[in-house]
């Protein structure tokens, strides 16, 4: 039996004469520094992000639903307690008048979508009020006989 010698050590040959080999061991360059004086240039700032304009107080459906509906029922009410045409008029104005400062508050304050609902009923109370009091004013009912 044959002793294996220093140069059937190495499974693939010497190995100086690898191609895959980049550099021998022993070669470790030293460290670069910066120049004495250097002063890096100052990092980059974030590119700032794009702005993100969100409504404070969201308009859900289901608030605008809820005022619509409260405020039917509100000008109903006040339909069924009037007794004439002139007290209907004059029910419904003062109904207006509370309902929009309701509104207006619930538009800067509160439930921004009940303040909505609130607002578009009582605009259409408002120009059904209108109606009503031109109509029985200027007696329309004539025109249609």
């Amino acid at each position: 039996m044959t002793m294996p010698g220093p140069a059937s050590a190495q499974p693939h040959g010497n190995p100086a004469t690898r191609p895959w080999d980049p550099a021998p061991a022993a070669w470790d360059p030293t460290p670069q520094r910066p120049p004495a004086g250097y002063v890096p240039q100052p990092a980059q700032p974030p590119a700032p992000r794009r702005p993100r304009f969100r409504e404070s107080g969201a308009v859900r459906w289901w608030g605008v639903l809820i005022g619509v509906c409260v405020s039917l029922v509100y000008y109903v009410l006040v339909g069924l307690v009037s007794w004439s045409t002139t007290s209907l008029v004059g029910l419904f104005l003062l109904a207006i008048l509370l309902a929009g400062a309701a509104g207006a508050a619930l538009l800067t304050r509160g439930d921004r979508g009940m303040g909505v609902g609130v607002a578009a009923v009582t605009g259409a109370a408002l120009s059904v009020t209108v109606v009503v009091l031109a109509w029985s004013t200027f007696e329309f009912d004539q025109l249609f006989i």
